[in-house]
């Protein structure tokens, strides 16, 4: 199959939608490994999908096709915004658990405070 036949570039969009489909599922499961798998799997569908439509430049793309590489866009920018939320999160929680090693002075040191002054104000810090 040539690489900026039409046909390549609807099986390139078909393999794209059933990644984007296991990659929606793993980001449900409870599985980080399956979620790495799929996400490099994504990559190279992607990347072999780009190959596909760099093929046929020049070349006006169907409403349908158009309309299916659109709804691709909306759902992958809904999982990347999704995924930065869930790292965040992830972030705080490992904080919690395991507090940064240097305690952080509540004032910027730009403001004429430095963090080896005592009394310095730790909002965080725990009594005692």
């Amino acid at each position: 199959m040539m690489r900026s036949s039409p046909s390549f570039l609807e099986h390139a969009l078909v393999a794209v939608e059933a990644q984007l489909q296991e990659l929606s599922a793993a980001l449900l499961a409870p599985d980080p490994f399956a979620l790495q798998t799929c996400s490099e799997q994504m990559r190279q569908v992607a990347i072999d999908f780009v190959a596909a439509l760099g093929g046929l430049q020049g070349q006006v793309l169907s409403e349908p096709l158009q309309r299916r590489i659109q709804q691709i866009h909306a759902t992958l920018s809904i999982h990347r915004d999704s995924l930065a939320r869930l790292a965040a999160v992830a972030d705080r929680q490992a904080e919690v658990l395991l507090p940064p090693a240097e305690s952080a002075p509540t004032y910027a040191p730009g403001l004429g405070f430095s963090a080896g002054v005592p009394g310095a104000a730790r909002i965080y810090s725990a009594a005692g």
